[in-house]
């Protein structure tokens, strides 16, 4: 388990495929085929390492932001408005504040999910 750390300093950096590879080596991976790391968490701004095994889904919902997604591993199917849109490595999304939307990974994947938040 990781020790407590700070997700809200000054200046922040990651190894994002170094994060990526403790994701899909830690239990919650082999069991449920999911992850997420929140990196980043302050009062403007969130950056969440999210991963998914192929076929896995986060049913439609809402972000209390504007967001973006910037695919580092993989391919996902990303709907919003009755549209899809496939995203794959090196892809990246922005999307309005509270717009519904769900994911698919098509395939073992990881995203980076940014959230800024409003006043």
């Amino acid at each position: 388990m990781e020790a407590h750390r700070r997700l809200d300093l000054a200046v922040m950096s990651f190894n994002i495929p170094e994060e990526i590879a403790a994701m899909k080596s830690s239990e919650q991976w082999s069991s449920t085929g999911r992850g997420a790391k929140t990196l980043v968490k302050n009062d403007d701004l969130r950056i969440v390492l999210v991963g998914l095994s192929a076929g896995k889904t986060i049913q439609e919902h809402r972000a209390e932001g504007a967001i973006s997604v910037a695919v580092a591993q993989g391919a996902i199917r990303f709907t919003a408005e009755g549209k899809e849109q496939v995203l794959r490595s090196g892809s990246l999304l922005a999307l309005a504040a509270a717009l519904p939307h769900g994911v698919e990974a098509l395939e073992d994947s990881a995203f980076m999910l940014t959230v800024v938040i409003q006043p």
